[in-house]
């Protein structure tokens, strides 16, 4: 595979390498890059989600520019090329508007437009100055262009005059500041902000040489590629080399962070990419990728990995660490531009930047730690980090998305990113939760409790209108078999959408705007409550075809109702697709993306997009799978199937003890399975999943699997024990999968179900497989996948229940499955002592 990587690598280089020199000596930066990375000092603002909307800065820069006085510019553009530090650097950036000047005693004028909620003198002065910076260094390339481009020098080219246009959208009201500067200033701040941004760039210019050149040295790791593992590889490195998607299911075991990531740096060694992005859906998927990377910088790849961490799981103040002052500002946030710097530069080229190393740093330093890892985005070769720092519309990364770089984006365990991407599309907005977030802000904030009164108001307001006969029409109300009223309103029109819950939102941002552009907070107990405001506010502004609203009320005409309205993402395909879009190159892979089209469907992968399914590694003789069809475990049926259940479990177990997890579709299924076995095997020692466990437990949970042990555990289909963890050898030697797997059955599968079945010709008809059974027999495959990790591993899997001998599933089982059915207890024993006997005779 390597001689293929490299046969391929060297047509691409000589049409697209430069020499190092004069790469080296030349340098291309947007102004907002250089004040950005320069020009920031002072505080770290927290204005996550604050502050006007990028619509609303736009539509404002527009009415502005349209009453610009006769003989300006809107949009002047500005490019001058400037010799500092021995490099050429060419600057660019637009101007707002620009005045030429009116008469010979006063200079041109230029303007810089800012959107904000409160009047600029209580903006935080770090926003100020930065604001201002921009505006300078704009200052400096038109005074450039006077002095040194085609049009040489002229009268008023010294001075130039810079007017910040602060427009404050509540009041309606621009704030105009204007200063006059002259050459000499503009020059000295903007060649000090390019001096400090060039000595960076070396640095990282070193930095990605080594990188390149140890890539490109570095072999595969290993003695022998498993099968399929090397067409991986090869697929994967052609797809980020050339650009476009790829779609791979590849079988557990066939290593597919090294097939894909090994390939992935080969291609940024050739200088054809920029940078990797890696998306994984647990923390284990992190874990491996981590060590997988140590092992290839043992191998003397010189490659900087960047994990991302999840803020609360980050955050000093969270982990008790610091303390928040009275007024609620984190000590480490304050100076925080002024002290990374030199965190910035003690940590750049790190071989692994982890989280632990990260914490390290930032105690030293007194930063953020989840701030000092969002700051080194753009100086790490690798990031690795959870799929919503990717495609969730409320956290994602703004820095990796910036079109100006080729990045790789791979996505491992992508049968998991269509659920989560229509939740990251999907918002509830709760009347009780609303009620105690107005509660919270009483006697301190209250405006902020005011309009939170007011979302209260709109949201029985929504209901009330849904009421209303005449609304039937455009929504259906119906009885669930709790009793609560449920309604469901199609979005496609303007006129069945929620506009007083909207407005109502949006005017409880507007005031939280104000109190963080003013360097005040919201309490702290409504944080989670505000994120769900955050969410609905940005969904809403972007809703698609497969949106609806889905409205509740529990419990009606009681003094304790509550009102629920959701925003329901049916298909997030197209949200997916465009994400992937800003990428050069996407590799989508799992163990279990069957059938394809189905998988296309979900992920909104371009039609034409390559499909590889690759055969296991191991041997089919390796695991025996058997299907005992004389279970029923529908809902209606689980009583009954209880005294059978356990039957299996006991048989299963008994037939050659070790470790075996029984995996069950709910905690309720689980529970009632477990106290009927545990009275007929008081003996046997039984360990349960517990709803809500923590991190802690968990471990303690996976602790009890170890080589030598005889442990029966009791898991949730789907679950933290179902995907993602290694049961390496005796581990884990047996799965029982009782049922099908099928989602619950709820008014949102329902809809969805519905809304395939009522779609495109592809999926008419197809609704039930799409809602039901094929995540269904994700979770089953996934399952199903834990017990063969290794050449070495042994192990069986049984397969509990009537509907897996349905054409539908059998015709989707993995090839090297050798099926076995087992008519009654007795058949499966006799069939589990010859697997066993095999292998241990």
């Amino acid at each position: 595979m390597a001689i293929v990587l490299n046969e391929a690598a060297t047509e691409l280089h000589s049409t697209t390498t430069i020499s190092a020199t004069k790469q080296a000596s030349f340098l291309r930066l947007s102004v907002g890059e250089l004040v950005a990375f320069s020009c920031r000092s002072g505080d770290l603002i927290n204005d996550a989600g604050s502050g006007p909307s990028a619509q609303e800065g736009i539509r404002t820069h527009q009415k502005l520019q349209k009453k610009r006085p006769k003989g300006s510019e809107a949009e002047y553009p500005l490019q001058v090329q400037v010799r500092c530090e021995g490099y050429d650097v060419v600057l660019t950036g637009r101007v707002d508007i620009f005045h030429p000047q009116a008469d010979l005693h006063t200079p041109v004028q230029i303007d810089e437009i800012k959107t904000t909620y409160c009047p600029p003198s209580k903006l935080p002065e770090a926003i100020r100055q930065l604001q201002w910076a921009q505006l300078k260094v704009y200052g400096f390339c038109y005074l450039f262009q006077q002095r040194h481009g085609q049009g040489g020098t002229g009268e008023g080219s010294d001075r130039v005059a810079l007017q910040m246009l602060w427009y404050n959208l509540k009041e309606k009201k621009p704030y105009p500041e204007l200063q006059e500067f002259n050459w000499e200033a503009l020059e000295s701040f903007t060649l000090a902000a390019l001096a400090d941004y060039i000595q960076w760039h070396k640095s990282w210019q070193e930095h990605r040489q080594q990188v390149a050149t140890s890539a490109q040295a570095l072999a595969f790791p290993f003695p022998k590629y498993r099968p399929g593992q090397r067409q991986l590889a090869v697929a994967t490195y052609r797809c980020l080399r050339d650009g476009g998607e790829l779609v791979a299911e590849a079988p557990t075991g066939i290593g597919k962070t090294i097939s894909t990531l090994f390939p992935a740096i080969k291609a940024l060694g050739e200088k054809q990419l920029d940078q990797l992005v890696y998306l994984t859906a647990k923390n284990s998927g992190r874990q491996v990728v981590r060590e997988t990377v140590e092992s290839l910088h043992k191998r003397g790849l010189e490659l900087s990995l960047l994990e991302i961490q999840a803020r609360d799981k980050t955050c000093a103040c969270s982990l008790g660490m610091c303390s928040r002052d009275q007024e609620g500002v984190c000590p480490r946030t304050i100076g925080f531009f002024d002290r990374l710097p030199a965190a910035r530069k003690k940590l750049l080229g790190s071989p692994l930047l982890s989280p632990q190393v990260l914490a390290k740093v930032a105690e030293e330093m007194q930063l953020c730690p989840f701030e000092l890892s969002l700051q080194m985005l753009p100086w790490a070769d690798l990031i690795v980090c959870d799929f919503n720092y990717v495609f969730d519309p409320l956290v994602r990364l703004t820095a990796l998305q910036e079109q100006s770089q080729r990045r790789a984006l791979l996505v491992d365990e992508a049968h998991n990113l269509s659920d989560r991407a229509c939740d990251m599309y999907s918002v509830t907005l709760s009347r009780k939760e609303t009620r105690r977030a107005a509660a919270s802000c009483k006697g301190s904030h209250p405006k902020l409790q005011r309009s939170i009164q007011a979302l209260v108001r709109a949201i029985d307001r929504w209901v009330k209108q849904l009421r209303d006969p005449e609304a039937t029409s455009k929504s259906h109300a119906q009885l669930n078999k709790s009793g609560s009223e449920v309604w469901v309103t199609s979005l496609t029109s303007p006129e069945n959408q929620p506009v007083t819950v909207s407005r109502a939102a949006h005017k409880v941002l507007l005031t939280v705007s104000e109190l963080w552009e003013s360097s005040q907070s919201p309490p702290e107990e409504i944080s989670e409550w505000l994120k769900s405001i955050y969410r609905y506010v940005c969904i809403e502004q972007d809703l698609s075809e497969q949106h609806q609203a889905l409205t509740r009320v529990f419990d009606a005409g009681t003094p304790w109702q509550e009102q629920q309205f959701k925003l329901l993402c049916l298909n997030a395909a197209g949200y997916i697709q465009q994400t992937i879009r800003q990428f050069h190159g996407a590799i989508l892979f799992s163990a279990t993306l069957r059938p394809a089209n189905y998988i296309f469907q979900q992920l909104g992968v371009n039609s034409s997009a390559p499909y590889m399914k690759l055969p296991s590694p191991f041997l089919p003789s390796q695991q025996g799978v058997f299907l005992c069809p004389y279970v029923d475990t529908r809902y209606k049926s689980r009583n009954q199937a209880t005294e059978n259940l356990v039957e299996i479990i006991a048989r299963t177990y008994q037939g050659h003890p070790g470790n075996y997890l029984v995996f069950f579709p709910s905690y309720r299924f689980l529970q009632q399975v477990a106290v009927a076995f545990e009275q007929s095997f008081p003996e046997v020692d039984l360990l349960q999943q517990e709803p809500g466990a923590s991190e802690s437990q968990r471990a303690a949970f996976l602790a009890a699997f170890t080589e030598g042990s005889r442990t029966l555990g009791f898991a949730i289909m789907g679950g933290v024990f179902g995907e993602g963890v290694d049961y390496v050898g005796n581990k884990l030697i047996g799965t029982i999968i009782v049922g099908t797997g099928l989602p619950q059955v709820n008014e949102e599968q329902e809809l969805i179900r519905k809304g395939f079945d009522n779609g495109t010709p592809t999926t008419v008809g197809a609704g039930f497989d799409i809602a039901y059974r094929y995540p269904g027999l994700t979770r089953v495959l996934q399952t199903a996948g834990r017990v063969i990790r290794s050449e070495s591993d042994r192990g069986v899997i049984v397969l509990a229940d009537y509907r897996f001998t349905d054409r539908f599933y059998q015709s989707l089982y993995p090839e090297h499955w050798n099926l076995e059915i087992c008519s009654n207890g007795t058949a499966l024993s006799k069939s589990l002592e010859a697997f066993w006997h095999s292998w241990l005779k």
